[in-house]
């Protein structure tokens, strides 16, 4: 056998006898091995697989504790809608009725003092039912702001003014005087509807909560990126612990004006909401004998 051969035979021989031990068996460390790290791949790849669906668990729980939030907001609102609807709009229309049905009846009884004492209050039923009504169609405008919500370059002074008109004949009963010190070049971007509703519930209160022949201002002032509108009066004021309720959406708070007006507490919620949707916010600023101001902030048009 030449010295090739004998190579040849002695790689082979080392070869063969790499698969052995040392009593002729077979060597299964390697099998051992690959078996090995093919376990703990299957349990590491199953561990990251619970991992992942109790990401997954953790995830629908959240999502179904926000859904049951949601729905249980939208059946307290809803219950308070019906609430005001069942109550507080079903009063005036009652009071409406029970006038016209004295001046009816004794229409030629009355003199022209008792006629005028019914007729008023006729009317201030009347507009209490349409602030009201103007409130509650607000109300169902916010339960779809995504589509409703539509700010564009707005004149505040021209607002307040339209505002100031429809109120003329109220604040005119009571003697009160109402100025509009906003800049006429004052531009915000605003939601024109919402704005005409914070308005109309801010100079509406003004005017109720301020004794006879007193006054209403409504001013502006920038502020940065907003322009923070004042509505003041030199009214009654309200006690540190009612305003605490005034914007408490788990409640609704009111009391009754210096001319015994009436109201349901929707009106500055619907201010909240509105202006914190254009992202601003809304104080009060007022103490019993004091008058009141509440500012509220929207942004500027720069």
């Amino acid at each position: 056998m030449n010295q090739k051969q004998v190579y040849f035979r002695n790689k082979l021989t080392a070869g063969l006898m790499a698969g052995y031990g040392k009593n002729g068996g077979s060597n299964s460390s390697d099998f051992i091995n690959v078996e090995s790290e093919g376990r703990k791949k299957r349990e590491k790849d199953e561990n990251q697989r619970m991992e992942e669906l109790e990401e997954i668990n953790s995830g629908l729980e959240l999502m179904l504790e926000k859904r049951n939030r949601e729905l249980a907001e939208i059946v307290e609102t809803n219950t308070r809608f019906i609430s005001i609807i069942a109550h507080d709009l079903r009063g005036p229309f009652c009071s409406i009725i029970g006038v016209l049905e004295l001046l009816k009846d004794g229409l030629n009884q009355f003199d022209n003092r008792e006629t005028q004492r019914y007729v008023d209050m006729a009317s201030n039923s009347a507009n209490r039912t349409m602030t009201l009504l103007d409130n509650l169609l607000a109300w169902t405008v916010k339960q779809n702001k995504e589509k409703s919500f539509n700010p564009v370059k707005t004149n505040l002074s021209e607002v307040v003014d339209e505002e100031i008109e429809t109120v003329n004949y109220i604040a005119g009963k009571k003697e009160i005087t109402i100025f509009n010190a906003i800049d006429p070049g004052l531009l915000v971007v605003a939601d024109i509807q919402m704005v005409k509703t914070i308005l109309r519930n801010l100079i509406g209160n003004a005017i109720k909560f301020t004794e006879p022949g007193g006054e209403v201002t409504i001013s502006a002032s920038k502020k940065q990126k907003f322009i923070e509108i004042q509505v003041e009066d030199n009214g009654i004021g309200i006690p540190h612990e009612d305003q605490e309720k005034l914007f408490n959406s788990g409640m609704l708070f009111s009391t009754v004006g210096t001319g015994k007006e009436q109201g349901t507490g929707l009106g500055l919620l619907l201010c909240k909401e509105f202006t914190e949707l254009h992202g601003g916010h809304i104080v009060i600023d007022s103490a019993t004998g004091k008058g009141c101001r509440i500012k509220f902030t929207l942004p500027h048009y720069l």
